[in-house]
């Protein structure tokens, strides 16, 4: 040491002595053969879990239909393991099994990933956590070293080391892990930083560890179907999807779950199509009728018997030849390194059939009327454990000309039925041309197009208006042929009055100088007054967008120019699109309903079916050029479904949905008759006892 320092120094102390019985100790689980125990045999001895607010021993007999998928994890016959079923199952308990299973009894490197950086976080903290300080096995194992025991790592005696992780192609690169843990695998990226799937990466992780390696993973299904006319080739088969853990289930060796009927002691699958209840009353009144149907001799299984057959089930497997189910020993299994299970929600220990049907009846119920399809997506995915399949591919190829044509009733042009009570106008921006579609809407989403047009002539105080066709891009002159669509007067059959449109949405995009001169107009009306009944409108494609209808400024702008300065109505076009289909689909009158008169020309119709549903969008058929009738169709609903119009108490409607004369947007007849202009009530003077706040 230089002689400089040395003045004034002090060594610090050596750290206390360390017993090495204390480090061999330590060390000594690590020299242990595994444990010959299974992976539910070491969490019934070692594991507690959390039951009703109070921490007890596992028991296999909760939910015994997992015993089997849960020790396959440390078999060392497959290399992978993936598991699909419905939220309420025992799924995610199969995956903190394997990790009590780990520390106690076979230690080494274990990985469990979540689907992002905050869900392993919470996971960590609000399930590894407390299942290890309320276990004493379990927590007399975990090391106490400085670094032993954080968020994302803890450290055990004889090595074991658990992380948390998150699928990222740097959590998943430069490391050897004997087991890893993938759960709710369906929100995975489908590529993970382009590099591949959860699984694969996975797995490769375990590729060291040969055939003590295992990557397991589980998750509810949540992939789209990517063939409506898919039927099954052999008797487990799923439907094709796009990726998720469905897809690895079809790799595997197709496992499917069978109860004994309880009286005519068959062997089924069970499965929601065998639920009977009265579809003619309201969900909570269906649910209280159901019963299951014994596929085999039409046996009626009552919910109470569900518990004595879950503890019977078994898992039976695809054969080779795919026309037989055996069991998992069985030389005929389908042969696979990956073994992977499917189970449908009626067997879900902690989901009871009222629940799932309540669920499922008023998921469908609200699709009906609203043509929404977001909540039967969630019921189908999360209560049933089944992929779902969008109505509107369902039905494709049923929307043709001629089933449009069919459906064309007796509706005049530019008339209102006498059940609406509102009107909206879409308009799509085209080159040389506006065109417009009215909307007449009455209760529960039920709607009438009413009339259709295009705007193509330059309005008389426009530069050049005689010489040229209308330029919506060049000229913010051009954009005042839209002004008297607000104040037309749309007569009600048969009656003394008519209604002016409720509000108006307008495309926001187009060719170069559209969005410019859009937003112009916008301010214009805002000036005026009118800001909450014109609506620029701007589309998101795709299924991802969580909400389907949100007004907002955009957040920023584009090369380098300054944000614009306007409130867009955004709009999930795929989305509303679904809806469209739906409502164009249904062949009843009532709610969610879409009429078409048969003033309606052949072109019009045709524009309908320009687009077919996929798996990850609408997207244009084959020498379908224009599809106008579908777009303004979609900006019509957006407009309803933001001011409110799915939320509508109908009872005690907000003015502009009172259906009569006292109605916000009425107009006497005798006032147009005498060449009076049209205008809006005070809604000051309406008879509305409740304000209804619908944007």
């Amino acid at each position: 040491m230089d002689g400089s320092h040395s003045e004034g120094y002090e060594p610090r102390p050596l750290p206390p002595y360390r017993d090495p019985r204390a480090a061999l100790k330590d060390a000594l689980p690590a020299l242990q053969p595994p444990s010959r125990i299974s992976v539910t045999e070491a969490a019934e001895k070692y594991m507690r879990v959390r039951v009703g607010g109070q921490w007890r021993d596992f028991d296999r007999k909760v939910t015994p239909y997992m015993v089997e998928p849960t020790d396959m994890i440390t078999s060392r016959e497959f290399r992978g393991l993936s598991f699909c079923g419905p939220s309420q199952s025992g799924k995610t308990q199969m995956l903190q099994s394997a990790v009590a299973y780990c520390i106690t009894c076979d230690p080494g490197r274990t990985a469990l990933f979540q689907m992002t950086r905050d869900a392993a976080s919470e996971y960590s903290q609000e399930k590894i956590s407390p299942m290890l300080r309320n276990s004493p096995e379990l927590a007399a194992r975990q090391s106490t070293g400085r670094s032993a025991d954080n968020i994302f790592e803890k450290k055990f005696r004889g090595g074991m080391r658990l992380t948390l992780n998150w699928p990222t192609i740097t959590q998943f690169s430069s490391a050897t892990i004997r087991t890893v843990l993938e759960t709710d695998y369906d929100h995975f990226p489908d590529s993970i930083d382009g590099e591949g799937d959860g699984y694969t990466l996975g797995r490769a992780r375990t590729r060291t560890h040969g055939s003590r390696g295992m990557c397991a993973v589980e998750g509810s299904p949540a992939k789209p179907i990517l063939k409506e006319d898919w039927q099954p080739n052999s008797i487990h088969e799923a439907p094709p999807v796009t990726a998720g853990v469905l897809s690895l289930y079809n790799q595997g060796t197709r496992a499917r779950l069978y109860w004994t009927c309880p009286h005519c002691e068959e062997q089924f699958e069970p499965n929601f199509k065998l639920l009977k209840y009265d579809k003619t009353l309201q969900p909570a009144e269906a649910a209280e009728t159901v019963e299951m149907v014994c596929p085999k001799n039409g046996c009626f299984i009552d919910h109470s018997e569900k518990y004595a057959m879950n503890l019977t089930s078994v898992w039976l497997h695809e054969s080779r030849c795919g026309t037989r189910a055996v069991s998992l020993n069985s030389p005929d299994r389908r042969p696979s390194d990956m073994v992977s299970y499917w189970m449908n929600g009626v067997a879900a220990a902690f989901a009871t059939w009222s629940d799932l049907v309540q669920q499922f009846e008023a998921a469908r119920r609200h699709f009906d009327i609203t043509g929404d399809e977001e909540k039967l997506k969630s019921i189908t995915n999360t209560g049933l454990g089944e992929p779902y399949l969008a109505r509107a591919m369902v039905v494709d190829g049923q929307l043709t000309v001629g089933a449009l044509e069919a459906k064309q009733n007796q509706l005049a042009q530019s008339v209102a039925p006498t059940w609406v009570r509102f009107i909206t106008v879409g308009v799509d921006v085209q080159k040389g041309r506006f065109v417009v579609q009215v909307l007449a809407w009455g209760v529960s989403g039920e709607r009438a197009v009413i009339d259709r047009f295009d705007l193509g002539t330059p309005p008389k105080t426009a530069p050049r208006a005689k010489d040229r066709v209308l330029a919506p891009q060049t000229y913010i002159e051009d954009w005042e042929v839209l002004r008297p669509l607000l104040t037309t007067v749309y007569p009600v059959d048969g009656q003394d009055y008519g209604l002016m449109p409720m509000a108006i949405g307008c495309d926001f995009h187009g060719e170069a100088g559209v969005s410019d001169n859009a937003e112009k107009f916008w301010h214009a009306r805002r000036k005026d007054g009118e800001v909450a009944r014109w609506y620029m409108i701007r589309g998101h494609g795709g299924f991802k967008v969580a909400d389907r209808v949100w007004y907002k400024a955009p957040e920023r702008a584009h090369g380098g120019k300054k944000a614009r300065s306007i409130k867009l109505l955004n709009v999930a076009t795929d989305k509303l699109k679904d809806s469209v289909f739906a409502a164009l689909s249904r062949e009843a009158a009532g709610p969610g309903s879409m009429h078409l008169g048969k003033w309606m020309a052949k072109e019009y119709l045709e524009e309908f079916t320009a687009e077919s549903r996929e798996a990850v969008g609408w997207k244009p058929r084959k020498g379908m050029k224009r599809n106008e009738s579908i777009d303004i169709s979609v900006y019509g609903l957006a407009v309803a479904i933001f001011k409110g119009m799915e939320r509508i108490n109908w009872e005690q409607p907000p003015d502009w949905a009172i259906g009569g004369p006292s109605n916000i947007n009425a107009v006497s007849l005798d006032t147009i008759a005498n060449g009076e202009a049209p205008k809006r009530k005070s809604a000051k003077q309406q008879p509305v006892q409740i304000k209804f706040l619908g944007g």
